[in-house]
């Protein structure tokens, strides 16, 4: 336990930044939590990332960053022109991706303001993303943005078999413009919601 004070500084550390103040009886009690999690946990070691590639992680990190900016300002719009907002659900297929290459590209979406990851369907080697985004005047547009990311998060994190598929089918744009999943809008259009036979990609 005595090598392993990095972690329970840390940990001492995060318990008193959730209380907010700092006090010997917050470090004490930080102290005796911490040590009671890893005598729990035990030792935990973090299975390293075999498949990490740093200019395609900086395209992605560059791509998100331009659609954050692009949501924001669309965002701002629909603030100011509420009648024009059409908001929905709406089933984006992902094509040969790993667990942590859904999850990236799931979390990247509900970052991004204006759109939010509600559900993952995962089957064998796909998963489907069922996003409610505010405006889906233009469902292409938000599928080709999703297919931008999924596309970068193969190349920056996915495996050889992942990138086998990338280059056999349409990447990016092509891709989102291609996808098979249909529209489900929400609210008071009274489309299908994302369990409805119909919106099954």
């Amino acid at each position: 336990m005595l090598t392993r004070w990095p972690t329970v500084l840390g940990l001492v550390v995060m318990w008193v930044a959730l209380w907010g103040q700092l006090s010997i009886a917050n470090v004490l009690g930080g102290t005796l939590v911490a040590l009671a999690v890893l005598a729990v946990a035990g030792e935990v070691k973090p299975r390293p990332v075999q498949n990490f590639r740093v200019v395609p992680a900086l395209r992605y990190l560059a791509t998100f960053c331009k659609q954050l900016v692009m949501a924001s300002y669309q965002v701002a719009l629909a603030v100011l022109r509420p009648d024009r907002v059409r908001p929905g659900v709406l089933a984006v297929p992902l094509h040969h991706v790993s667990d942590a290459v859904a999850t990236l590209v799931g979390n990247s979406i509900t970052l991004t303001p204006g759109t939010l990851t509600l559900e993952v369907e995962r089957h064998d080697e796909t998963a489907v993303l069922y996003v409610h985004a505010l405006d889906l005047s233009n469902p292409d547009a938000v599928r080709a943005d999703i297919a931008d990311l999924e596309t970068l998060a193969i190349d920056a994190f996915g495996g050889p078999e992942a990138q086998a598929a990338r280059v056999r089918r349409p990447a990016g744009r092509e891709a989102g413009e291609g996808a098979a999943a249909p529209d489900a809008t929400t609210g008071d259009a009274g489309a299908p919601s994302p369990s409805d036979p119909e919106d099954t990609p």
